[in-house]
């Protein structure tokens, strides 16, 4: 409800809720919010909790009908100044930025400002080119940065540069000699009211090019196919029994990591480590790693045999019906709700060609909503495969035998079926032995 960046009104709303003050004095309604809903509600609450609120410009009496409409309209008044103002400035600056000028903030590295025009900064720019030149090269970010040290480039903080640093160069339009403003789709600066949508400001005249713009697509082809064919990273939600499993020696979690075999294959095996095993935390405890292929296709078993004999009861056959049943529900929740935001999007994108006299925007716009309208398709034939699945119902699996395999057809079966049956496993190397404890 209310703004996160608010810390210290947060404080105050949590003080007053635990009747650590009586009362909170502000010099004006807006210093409290300016934001209708958020201020109205900030005073219901401090009502709730028997807290005086005193403003400067507050009525003298709110309880009653005529203070009460008398504080709304002053709460609309506040609301609305904001907006305006907001408003104001964002279109001002835009004005600025289509006459090439800088709206403030400092300018990227290679360039520089005077007054408020980009100009090239001959002691960088050939860090810029050169950085260009070696991606296009086909050389990596770690040797560009070692070039870079290399020929005694530093950051402006006189720091070596980074990855991030170096990628932010890279993506950077301004050094082909595009100036843009309020860029769509990118991040937007932290207003505490709501802003109508400005067209953003794109302009190719007025910033002499370090690079050319041949030179900076052809490096964004590169960043964008490696980005493409970097492999996925392996998170928790690929190992089944994280969050239940423990180390019986020291107590501690266990989860899960990848380790590489040696020899040419280079294979990589699924592992899971006590993390006081590892040299991070000390090495305090001795059991070694687990193959959680081995581990994960035993816990499996043993479930597999539970739930066939779970299911000789009609009643619990239909809550591991309800439980199979659950992943696709709410795979098609989540669907639908995607389907839903997107006609929104849709609809505001075609408002905005609508309302923007720029032919480029225009083309922009409508591109994207075509691209959100077969998204949404896509979206809505898996809904149709999914409605038409037969679901399984308690007939369907009471008194039956089903194999490990019918049990766990995904990961997400595995994790319901994992928590559904499952409390806590127990690793102890000293015995060699698996301890399973079940729910009750």
């Amino acid at each position: 409800m209310f703004a996160d960046n608010r810390t210290e009104y947060l404080k105050m709303l949590a003080s007053a809720e635990r009747g650590e003050i009586d009362v909170v004095v502000v010099m004006k309604l807006d210093r409290l919010a300016r934001d209708l809903a958020d201020a109205t509600a900030a005073i219901k609450l401090l009502k709730c909790y028997c807290c005086t609120l005193l403003a400067g410009d507050d009525v003298n009496n709110a309880d009653t009908a005529e203070g009460e409409f008398m504080r709304s309209i002053l709460l609309a008044q506040n609301q609305f100044h904001a907006r305006r103002v907001a408003s104001d400035v964002i279109k001002t600056d835009c004005n600025i930025a289509k006459q090439g000028k800088t709206v403030g903030g400092v300018a990227p590295y290679g360039l520089k400002t005077v007054d408020r025009h980009y100009y090239i900064d001959e002691t960088e720019a050939p860090a810029i080119r050169l950085a260009f030149q070696m991606i296009a090269d086909g050389k990596s970010y770690q040797s560009v940065i070692e070039k870079l040290t290399e020929r005694g480039y530093r950051t402006r903080n006189g720091e070596k540069f980074s990855y991030s640093s170096l990628n932010a160069i890279l993506r950077n339009e301004k050094y082909f000699g595009t100036y843009i403003y309020n860029r769509e789709g990118g991040k937007k600066k932290k207003h505490r009211v709501l802003l109508e949508h400005v067209d953003e400001v794109r302009i190719d005249e007025h910033i002499e090019p370090i690079i050319d713009k041949s030179l900076f697509d052809k490096v964004q082809s590169i960043l964008d196919k490696r980005k493409n064919e970097c492999r996925p990273h392996i998170d928790a939600s690929n190992y089944l029994l994280t969050g239940k499993l423990f180390c019986k020696a020291c107590g501690g979690p266990m989860s899960g990591g990848s380790s590489t075999a040696s020899g040419r294959g280079k294979r990589k095996y699924r592992n899971y480590c006590c993390l006081k095993h590892q040299k991070r935390y000390g090495s305090t405890c001795t059991t070694k790693n687990v193959n959680a292929d081995y581990l994960e296709s035993a816990v499996k078993s043993v479930i597999a045999e539970s739930v066939n004999g779970y299911l000789k009861n009609a009643s619990n056959a239909e809550a591991v019906a309800t439980c199979l049943n659950a992943p696709l529900q709410k795979e098609r929740a989540e669907l639908s709700r995607r389907a839903f935001d997107l006609d929104g999007e849709i609809d505001k994108l075609m408002s905005r060609a609508a309302n923007t006299a720029n032919a480029a925007l225009v083309q922009r716009y409508e591109n994207k909503a075509a691209e959100c309208a077969k998204t949404q398709e896509t979206l809505k034939a898996r809904i149709a495969e999914i409605d038409a699945s037969k679901a399984l119902t308690s007939d369907m699996v009471c008194g039956k035998s089903l194999e490990a395999e019918e049990l766990f057809a995904s990961d997400e079966d595995a994790r319901t079926l994992i928590d559904l049956f499952i409390d806590r496993i127990e690793i102890d190397e000293t015995r060699d032995e698996i301890q399973i404890t079940f729910r009750q």
